[in-house]
C-alpha cells in the first residue's frame, strides 16, 4: 500500500490535535457528546504505520487493516435515518486515508481517487440542541 502522508483528522474539541502539520478544513457536521435516545458511539482509531485516522460505529471490531490502535469515542450519533439528520459518508483513499463528509456529491473526492466505502451513520448539518460539532483536519497533499 502506498503511504503518501495524507491524513483526515476528527475531534470535537478544536485544541486536540495529534500533531503538528494539519491544516482545519471545518465543521462535519454536529453530534451528541453523550449517549442519546437512539445514538451510537462514532469511535477512533489511529495506524501510527499508515498514519490514518479511522472512525466507525462498528464495535469492538477492528478495522480490516492490522495495526491500528483503539484511541476512543469521539460522540455519538444515529445508526438509522431520520428527519433533520444527514448521512456522513466514509470514502477511503488507496493509500489508506479515510475521509468522513456530509456532502452527497464527496467534495468531490472521486477528483482525488477517493472511493464511497459506506453510509457510517447519521447527524445534523446543523447545530441542535445537546450537539456539538464535529471538526476536521488534514494532513499533507490531496491525491
Amino acid at each position: 500500500m502506498m503511504i503518501t502522508g495524507t491524513d483526515h483528522y476528527y475531534s470535537t474539541d478544536p485544541k486536540n490535535l495529534p500533531a503538528s502539520g494539519y491544516t482545519f478544513e471545518g465543521i462535519t457536521g454536529y453530534l451528541y457528546p453523550d449517549k442519546f435516545a437512539n445514538t451510537v458511539p462514532l469511535h477512533h482509531w489511529f495506524n501510527p504505520t499508515l498514519g490514518d485516522n479511522f472512525y466507525t460505529i462498528d464495535e469492538p471490531n477492528l478495522p480490516s487493516t492490522n495495526g491500528y490502535e483503539y484511541k476512543g469515542i469521539v460522540g455519538y450519533i444515529y445508526q438509522t435515518a431520520s428527519r433533520g439528520i444527514v448521512p456522513l459518508l466514509r470514502f477511503c483513499h488507496e493509500n489508506g486515508d479515510h475521509f468522513y463528509t456530509t456532502d452527497p456529491r464527496g467534495e468531490l473526492m472521486s477528483r482525488f481517487r477517493y472511493v464511497l466505502e459506506r453510509v457510517e451513520g447519521y447527524l445534523f448539518p446543523e447545530p441542535v440542541d445537546g450537539t456539538i460539532p464535529l471538526f476536521r483536519w488534514v494532513k499533507g497533499p490531496l491525491g
